[in-house]
């Protein structure tokens, strides 16, 4: 008994037990819809069915029928076109959709087979392989005998476990088969009497290359057809022949006639290379395109008559390609015909839910809230949606819902920034999250399709009593969406050839784009189930003719050959140098049998032409080229700096029309790069969203963010005992608001990592903190004042209050005390002044609509007060102390290092000149040497990578 065709013997009735007819509501596969009485024979005119590689080979045999005379009852078209007329006639049912269902269900609940693990991780895509590894067996197969099981025992032992895995595979889907086979086997069973006209099929096997099952179903149907007595008319047989044969129409002896008649014929003499065959080699796709097109408008101009349609390009099936050709052609001014316009879209509906669920599973990434937030279906404008966007890649999860969406904006907020840990909560989420969706009549099928996304991770949920977050995501994930833009073709344009099809039309010039290896001919699809010696295995001791790459090979080549048959006059072949990643792409594999074909490219000679070589360029036809003009060489970059004749400061303005004040952090920008502290403040630094990193900014804001909870003015000094304990729960939680993404378990060794060092530094700062006999006036407090002229204002970290009326500003760094050393030694550390300066011009900055902070009016007393104001860096990392404050004399604090002088006078002084150019609109660039100057005078060089500009126009040496 057969294996997998149990049910494929032919017969003219329902099987025995079974009733004919509908059962159910549905037809059983391969009985017909209706029962038809017993007569001689079907009724009505044949129909005479024209076989044909695919639809473009369709529409040149059906010009060739019609310019031949009038005729009925023909049909032309491929082979999925043969079979709905057939299920059609034959009145049986297409249950090809259930039958694939049936076997993506067999093939999921699969157990012990190959492909179990690798469907865990990849379903689609191991369904995808498994699949078709079981059609290249079943299809190599006679459907009337189908596999033989007793000779699976000649196989090797891992070659017999992969063939009975799908056979195995084939009985538990009840006999249902993939793809159209299964519809195949309905109509091989089904009984002639049933069919309403008889199907005279006409093929060319060597050109629309068929399986077994397809075969096997052309001759049943010509075989019915002979039976009611229709036989084949020899002059459409001819039609077919002359229609699909590939017959070489260029010139008898021509170099363009020799390549059509032997390329990829065994070696034979070689023949002189003429006028009518040309390679050139160009930059990518979008060089070859922009080329076609100029040589398409040079044939046009010099060869008088030339009709568009007579030119023809050949290209590959990539979508990259296609809107290329669209693009240069459209600019040239002229039109295509036969380009493929459908393009794909987006699926925002699937998307929306996608990222919806993405956020659910906590803690979010950022870049999955922020798409979601951004998403042109919220409840929200696209500027609302970007702002908040950004506001979560640069850190920031407190948000606000924008007050232009109202409720539907609120509670779309809530439930994205909620999570979810049961299968419920998800279902009750996606119920809530489809109807707050909204858009506008343009996107509006887009909601159909978040409903329909969001259905499928439903059914993902049934039954469940954990959520599988990959597989949730994955059924909700973004489907392909087309255009359903249709081929257009017209006479009178530039006729378009697609690398898989045949030619539709003859031409007199073709260009071939993208003749580069893997192309023309295009690789055969290697199988991931089965290897080559597998599949000589299967043909040898099995005897079923699995179809091997080699004969796909060399199907390739005959189309590709037959492609160029459609040139009259000319060829020419445009390979690319570098892929659209710039990756480096050797020429097409023909290019050696086209060399070998012709003289002088047998001593490393080449009959690529490359534009960009003089030599070549002249003897490239049809190449466009510009006229000759003087070289100019480029300007020199002569300034220093930007004159922009205006106030920079004055650029931003508070309510009252006052300058907004400066950072320490701002003013030190403007010390390393000016053109960053203008790029800053008119909004122009690059923004870039990328998946969040445990980088210094990050690890600096989290332990900042547990001291200031630890170190509080209003709580007493905690136990040096227990600071490390709780500097890591207070890390938990501060990770939790700041930094929501290191709580994941991927980042447990450095939370680890970071719990250890924070603990240690908390200890270290508690105990200096207890011999300072210091007091927490104040945390995480805004200071604001007057220098140079500008206002200025900053949050420090910490003040202390020390005996004597002396004040201590502390300002903690998640870094190592070396570059900071190095700059307060080299008097360029401006932070500490300018914290200074604020505290003795002014003071606690009070927050407009905001409550005075408790324990102001103590802060402001002490400043007032102070006899002496210090600084102080607590370098966390290797818990040092860098203070220009020194220790009383009988206080003794390990790690405590007063760095003596002024350390910021050449800061200052520096900022102060820049200030004075800013103010006039001077802004002076970079030298190339900044950076290295910069580090080895201490300075952090972070304000130079703000955006690539500041490379750009970085000027020779250092003088900036």
């Amino acid at each position: 008994m057969a294996v997998w065709t149990q049910a494929t013997q032919a017969t003219s009735g329902p099987r025995s037990g079974e009733a004919s007819g509908v059962y159910n509501g549905q037809s059983r596969q391969g009985e017909p819809i209706e029962s038809r009485p017993s007569q001689p024979g079907p009724q009505g005119q044949a129909i005479q069915f024209l076989l044909t590689p695919d639809s473009s080979s369709a529409r040149r045999l059906r010009r060739a029928l019609v310019t031949a005379k009038p005729r009925g009852g023909v049909i032309v078209g491929p082979w999925h076109s043969l079979l709905s007329l057939a299920l059609e006639t034959y009145c049986v049912r297409d249950h090809r959709r259930l039958d694939n269902q049936r076997f993506e269900e067999a093939l999921a609940g699969a157990t012990g087979a190959f492909w179990c693990r690798s469907f865990e991780v990849a379903p689609e895509e191991t369904a995808s392989e498994v699949r078709s590894a079981l059609i290249r067996l079943l299809e190599a197969t006679d459907p009337r005998r189908g596999l033989d099981p007793a000779r699976l025992s000649q196989l090797g032992s891992r070659l017999r476990g992969l063939v009975g895995d799908l056979a195995g595979l084939v009985t538990t889907a009840g006999g249902s088969l993939p793809g159209d086979l299964g519809a195949i086997q309905g109509l091989l069973r089904a009984s002639p009497l049933n069919a309403l006209r008889p199907i005279l099929v006409y093929a060319e096997p060597a050109i629309a290359h068929g399986s077994q099952w397809q075969r096997a179903l052309i001759e049943k149907l010509n075989r019915d057809a002979r039976r009611a007595h229709w036989s084949h008319d020899p002059e459409l047989s001819s039609i077919l022949k002359d229609a699909l044969g590939g017959h070489a129409s260029g010139k008898d002896g021509s170099a363009l006639g020799r390549l059509q008649q032997h390329l990829f014929a065994p070696a034979g003499p070689s023949a002189a290379m003429d006028a009518s065959v040309q390679c050139i080699r160009v930059r990518d796709f979008y060089q070859e395109a922009e080329t076609a097109a100029g040589m398409a408008q040079s044939l046009l101009d010099t060869q008088p008559g030339l009709q568009p349609a007579e030119i023809g390009i050949l290209v590959p099936d990539d979508f990259g390609y296609h809107v290329a050709v669209e693009d240069a052609f459209r600019l040239a001014g002229l039109s295509l015909s036969g380009l493929p316009g459908e393009r794909w879209r987006r699926d925002l509906g699937a998307e929306a839910v996608l990222h919806f669920l993405s956020c659910q599973q906590k803690p979010a990434p950022a870049m999955a809230l922020a798409a979601c937030l951004s998403s042109p279906l919220m409840p929200w404008s696209a500027g609302e949606g970007g702002t908040m966007a950004q506001q979560v890649m640069d850190g920031h999860y407190d948000l606000r819902a924008p007050g232009s969406g109202g409720a539907a904006a609120s509670a779309m907020l809530q439930l994205v920034l909620q999570g979810c840990s049961e299968p419920a909560e998800v279902r009750t989420a996606l119920g809530g999250f489809l109807p707050l969706l909204s858009c506008g009549d343009a996107l509006s099928h887009h909601l159909t399709r978040a409903g329909e996304a969001a259905a499928r991770a439903m059914e993902t949920l049934e039954g469940s009593e954990e959520i599988d977050w990959v597989e949730l995501r994955r059924a909700a994930g973004p489907r392909y969406i087309a255009n359903g833009e249709p081929v257009a073709y017209t006479l009178e344009g530039v006729t378009v050839l697609r690398e898989r099809h045949e030619a539709w039309r003859n031409v007199r010039h073709l260009l071939v784009m993208g003749f580069s290896a893997g192309r023309f001919p295009r690789r055969p699809q290697l199988s991931s189930v089965f290897t080559a010696d597998d599949i000589r295995s299967i043909r040898a001791r099995l005897d079923i003719p699995v179809d091997s790459a080699g004969a796909e090979l060399e199907r390739h080549r005959q189309l590709f050959r037959r492609q160029l048959c459609a040139a009259s006059e000319s060829v020419t072949l445009l390979l690319p140098r570098r892929s659209e990643k710039g990756e480096a792409l050797a020429p097409s594999e023909s290019l050696v049998f086209i060399e070998r074909l012709f003289w002088g490219t047998r001593e490393g000679e080449t009959l690529i032409n490359e534009p960009d070589s003089p030599a070549d360029r002249a003897r490239i036809r049809h190449l466009p080229l510009a006229a000759p003009s003087r070289a100019v060489a480029p300007r020199s970059l002569q300034c220093t700096s930007l004159a922009l004749d205006r106030d920079l400061i004055g650029l931003r303005r508070d309510r009252s029309g006052n300058p907004r004040p400066e950072s320490p952090s701002s003013l030190e920008t403007l010390l390393v790069s000016p053109l960053a502290w203008l790029l800053r403040r008119v909004g122009a630094e690059p923004v870039n969203w990328a998946p969040e990193t445990a980088g210094p900014s990050v690890l600096g804001s989290l332990v900042h963010g547990a001291f200031e909870r630890i170190f509080r003015p209003d709580a007493a000094l905690p136990e040096r005992a227990s600071l490390e304990s709780r500097t890591s729960a207070t890390l938990d939680d501060v990770a939790l608001q700041q930094a929501p993404f290191f709580r994941n378990p991927k980042w447990r060794v450095e939370r680890m990592h970071l719990s250890e060092q924070a603990g240690r530094a908390a200890a270290t700062w508690g105990g200096a903190l207890e011999v300072l006999g210091a007091e927490v006036l104040a945390s995480e407090v805004w200071l604001q004042g007057n220098w140079s002229g500008i206002g200025i204002h900053g949050q420090a970290d910490l003040i202390l209050g020390l005996e004597g009326d002396r004040l201590l500003v502390v300002d903690y760094k998640w870094s190592q005390s070396g570059p900071r050393r190095k700059r307060m030694e080299n008097q360029l550390d401006s932070q500490a002044y300018l914290y200074r300066a604020m505290l003795e011009s002014g003071g606690p900055k009070r927050q407009r609509g905001r409550a005075a902070r408790p324990g102001s009016g103590h802060l402001a007393s002490r400043l007032r007060s102070a006899s002496e104001i210090g600084i102080v860096y607590y370098m966390m990392r290797d818990r040092i102390f860098l203070a220009d404050l020194a220790l009383p004399d009988r206080a003794s604090l390990r790690g405590w290092d007063a760095v003596g002088g002024d350390v910021a006078r050449l800061a200052t002084s520096r900022i102060r000149e820049v200030l004075a150019e800013v103010r006039t609109g001077v802004v002076r660039l970079n030298g190339e040497t900044d950076r290295k100057s910069l580090l080895d005078a201490g300075l952090s060089t972070y304000a130079l990578d703000t955006s690539p500009l500041i490379d750009l126009f970085m000027l020779p040496g250092g003088d900036s």
